[in-house]
């Protein structure tokens, strides 16, 4: 499935409000627009369209997929989001915040206050 159906858009919605992880996967069918130079690739960078001609997957904020689910999202990445497959990470998968430890943070607060 390329993009996401209505249904699939609100389902992404309560994973996204929850904390979900995403990936958009570039399709062959993307990826031959691309390559065929179609008008709506012309606005994507050289450096994005290298990253989507190798079909891996790109990991993406929750709220970019808030905004796609909601129509919000600005014309040239819709236009990926509906050649791609968009799918959840699981939770397993899942980055792990980094958190800074309570005598650094101390540190920096002692010295703003100098």
């Amino acid at each position: 499935m390329n993009g996401l159906s209505p249904e699939e858009k609100q389902q992404a919605l309560i994973y996204a409000y929850n904390g979900a992880d995403f990936t958009l996967a570039p399709t062959t069918e993307l990826c031959e627009k691309i390559i065929k130079g179609s008008i709506e690739a012309k606005g994507i960078n050289r450096v994005m369209i290298a990253i989507l001609l190798q079909k891996k997957p790109i990991r993406l904020d929750s709220n970019t997929v808030i905004q796609y689910c909601k129509g919000a999202l600005d014309k040239n990445n819709t236009w990926l989001f509906n050649n791609s497959n968009i799918r959840v990470v699981p939770p397993r998968y899942k980055k792990p915040v980094k958190l800074k430890p309570k005598e650094e943070n101390k540190k920096k607060e002692n010295k703003n206050e100098k």
